[in-house]
Formats: structure tokens, sequence, C-alpha cells
């Protein structure tokens, strides 16, 4: 019985070179980043495989092993703050234009089915898949043409952490028409639609409820220390409704007519459900303007732009 026992485990064993797994170790961290040789020890000594008999020697005779099967490393001196920079290595991913193209349609297919947080989850698997091509232009092309590619990621960071809800902060935003501003909200829901992110929130500024695209959000500059403010979760939208749709404009609950002549009517809306409302509002055709808030009028022109890609390659 014992025999067969130690006979199973032999089977369970994996037998690897222990020098070559460490090699292909270091390229890998120095793929991500360049590191000191202290730093290299450190995260070796947390691998279960490589955690015995380091030291700088063994990691110098790491380097000189990926030097001669071709990687271009630098040496530890001032100008690299002693650390190992991996300029190059022969172990890339090539990809033909045609091939990278379908990888980015796959990619946009994708996004427009996901929510914004499987979106950035996709975004990072593709930055680390492109990163292995070791070709920059065709690295700045993918992470530049991603979902949400402008957005601060810190800024992000800081909106979504849960404690932050509710909460009053002072913020810097790029305002359409005003520039750069420094404006106080309440921090809500972040939502997105066609490439773009959005916050809703309590804008003290105006007063109201409002979204602003987050990638104009610039930095967050102060929490106040007070208690969580409670407010409305809607935001106000007003348009202007003209042509054939004026005769058969029917009034919803949360509208409110705020101007009237011959040839059109303003509206205020109190909008709860964004969907719906952008639905309501495409049905008036061409037959409506956005006049505020700028951040819903860029999400309607964004909603109209894919439309119309959609439907711009097809023979009528």
């Amino acid at each position: 019985m014992d025999g067969q026992n130690r006979l199973q485990e032999k089977k369970k064993s994996i037998w690897i070179s222990l020098t070559g797994y460490r090699t292909l170790y270091v390229l890998k961290l120095l793929i991500e980043e360049s590191r000191s040789p202290e730093e290299l020890i450190e995260i070796l000594k947390c691998n279960p495989y490589t955690k015995k008999s380091l030291s700088k020697d063994t990691i110098r005779l790491t380097i000189n092993t990926l030097k001669k099967a071709g990687c271009e490393i630098s040496r530890l001196n001032k100008s690299t703050n002693y650390k190992y920079v991996l300029y190059s290595h022969p172990f890339v991913l090539n990809f033909s234009n045609d091939e990278l193209n379908s990888l980015l349609n796959l990619r946009k297919n994708a996004s427009e089915k996901l929510s914004w947080q499987k979106i950035l989850i996709l975004n990072s698997f593709f930055e680390k898949i492109i990163k292995l091509s070791m070709d920059e232009n065709k690295i700045d092309y993918v992470n530049s043409t991603a979902f949400f590619a402008n957005v601060d990621k810190d800024v992000l960071k800081q909106l979504s952490n849960p404690n932050l809800y509710g909460k009053k902060v002072q913020i810097k935003y790029l305002s359409p028409k005003q520039g750069e501003e420094i404006i106080d909200i309440v921090v809500g829901e972040i939502s997105s639609s066609q490439g773009k992110m959005y916050l809703s929130c309590y804008n003290y500024k105006y007063n109201a409820n409002s979204i602003l695209n987050v990638e104009r959000i610039r930095e967050i500059k102060t929490i106040y220390l007070t208690n969580e403010v409670e407010y409305e979760d809607f935001y106000e939208v007003e348009y202007e409704l003209f042509g054939d749709s004026l005769a058969s404009y029917k009034k919803e609950n949360y509208e409110t007519i705020i101007e009237k002549n011959s040839d059109s009517i303003k509206v205020k809306a109190q909008v709860y459900n964004e969907f719906f409302f952008i639905q309501r509002l495409l049905l008036f055709g061409a037959d409506f303007k956005i006049i505020s808030p700028d951040s819903f009028r860029e999400k309607i022109i964004n909603k109209i732009k894919s439309i119309r890609k959609r439907y711009q390659n097809e023979k009528i």
C-alpha cells in the first residue's frame, strides 16, 4: 500500500528546472517594470520555487543569462537609478495590422455590452497582451483607443470608493464652456454609455442634480469632513422641442413646460431613469435640442454618433 502511495505521489510531482524558472520569472518582472537587485530578491523570496539560495550574485547570473538569450538590459548606474531596465527582448508577440484590428474590434464589441467595472478589467487584459509586442506605437494605439482611456485612474479610484458615496467633495473640473473650474459636489453613482463614463451628483454651483463626464474631472481637491448629504437621485435636463413633433407632444409627469411660443417649447425634465428618457428624446428625431446640462448634451451626441456609425456602411 505504501508503495502505491509513493507511486501516486511521484506521478503528481512536477519536475522543473529551478534555474530556468527563475530566469523566466525575472524576465516577467522586468517586463512589468524596472527593478533593482534588492527588489528582485525580495520578490523572489516570496515565490515558493525561487525563495532558496538568493543573493546579488544569483541575480547577476540570471541577468547575464537573459542577456545571452538576446535581452537588452541596462547596467546598474545612476542614470537608471541603479535598477535593471529591460530595453528589448526576443520573446515578443507579433501582430499584423489585420490581427490587431480584429482584436480591437473584439474589445469594442465586448465593451459595448459590459459594465464599466468589467470594461476596466478588459482594458487591463489587452494592455498586458499588447505590452508583449514591445512595439511602442502599437502599445500607445491600443491603450489610447480603449473605452475610458482619458479617465484619470486616481480620480476614478477615489470616486468609486463606497465610502465617498453621498459625501461632499471639491473637484477641479474642465467644463466645455467655462474651462477649468473648482466646484463642490455630492458624489453619486457612476455609470457609462457609448464609451463615456458619467458621475451623477448634486452640483452646488447650480444647486441642482447633474451628471459630469468623469474624464473631465481633473482632481479631487478636498473631501469635506461632514456627515453624508441626502439628495434626490435625479438630475434636470432642459430641452427645446420644435417641428412636427411639437403637434404630437404629450407632457410626462416628470416634465414642466417652462417656455412656449408658436414655433417651439422649452421643457425641464427631472430624469430618474436615464435610459427611458433618452429613448423618449430619440423618438422626436431631429426635432429636439438639448439646452443643458453640457454633459447630457455630450452623451446624446455620442449616442447619435454611435447609431449613425452602425448604419454608415450599409447600402440602401
